[in-house]
């Protein structure tokens, strides 16, 4: 049986083919443009996925036979948009099964199986959800995802637009900011509204941004208010262990800070290939979902 695992994030999409039958990884490959289901619109989605499907025929040509479909996108937090991305993907993929998750639930299932724990995810945006399914976070670039990679970027963007104006000092990272983006005016800034990939644009910012005081304040803030959420979800459900992912935590002053503030439980730091662990454990998931569901 060959299957095919999707990671949509909110800055890229990652592929995996696989044989489930022997348990092999046939094709991996990254498109480096993200999708969320809450501010990608319908037309991308499926643009998106038909970009992965012509891949997917110019390196097995048209004769591949596929299985399953397993997709774990951002911005999956309710039933109604994952049902429409699905019909979405049934329109691109002759596929015999296809699943839909958010990233939140593949992550849960992935890390989590049985164990009792709470998965802390800060990539693009940010959330935490219980293996019992209880979750926080996870709002959306307009009303939270504070210690995403998104919210920190845009208040360096906010402060340094307060500096333009003269309410705040001058920082260091207001100087990269204009040489990443090929700034020759601070206002050319915000022409970054327009583009349809806007979330990724910005986001991608805190990979390259040093860590000058403006940066480590716009963190601690930004952590302080999300651990407190992670503490309460972890209290009202009598969990001791967390697991984190997600980009932001390759980031050693963020990462160390946000295990400061939660040190008081077992702190487990994992690190997968969604995308593989998706194919590889299709039909797994698949059943998984269904019978959730019946």
């Amino acid at each position: 049986m060959i299957s095919v695992g999707i990671d949509g994030g909110g800055t890229s999409v990652r592929v995996c083919v696989a044989s489930i039958d022997s348990n092999a990884v046939l094709e991996e490959f990254a498109i480096p443009s993200g999708i969320n289901l809450t501010s990608t619109s319908a037309m991308r989605q499926s643009a998106l996925l038909r970009r992965i499907k012509k891949i997917l025929v110019k390196e097995f040509g048209t004769d591949l036979s596929i299985d399953f479909v397993v997709l774990a996108v951002s911005g999956g937090g309710t039933t109604s948009r994952k049902e429409e991305f699905k019909k979405i993907a049934e329109q691109v993929f002759n596929a015999k099964r296809i699943t839909v998750l958010s990233d939140i639930e593949a992550l849960k299932y992935l890390l989590l199986g049985d164990k009792t724990g709470i998965v802390v995810v800060c990539g693009t945006g940010s959330i935490a959800v219980s293996n019992r399914g209880k979750r926080i976070g996870g709002w959306g670039h307009l009303f939270g995802d504070e210690a995403g990679a998104y919210a920190i970027a845009l208040e360096i963007f906010r402060r340094f637009f307060d500096y333009v104006d003269n309410i705040v000092e001058r920082d260091l990272v207001y100087d990269e900011l204009m040489k990443f983006y090929h700034l020759s005016s601070p206002y050319e800034l915000t022409n970054i509204q327009l583009t349809k990939d806007f979330k990724t644009k910005i986001a991608t910012f805190t990979k390259y941004m040093s860590l000058t005081d403006t940066v480590k304040e716009i963190i601690d803030e930004q952590v302080d208010k999300f651990s407190k959420k992670v503490i309460g979800l972890a209290k009202s459900e009598l969990i001791d262990d967390l697991y984190f992912f997600g980009g932001m935590f390759e980031n050693d002053y963020f990462r160390d800070r946000m295990f400061e503030k939660l040190r008081a439980f077992n702190l487990h730091r994992v690190n997968i290939k969604t995308h593989v662990e998706l194919a590889l454990n299709a039909c797994y998931l698949s059943d998984l979902i269904n019978r959730e569901h019946t």
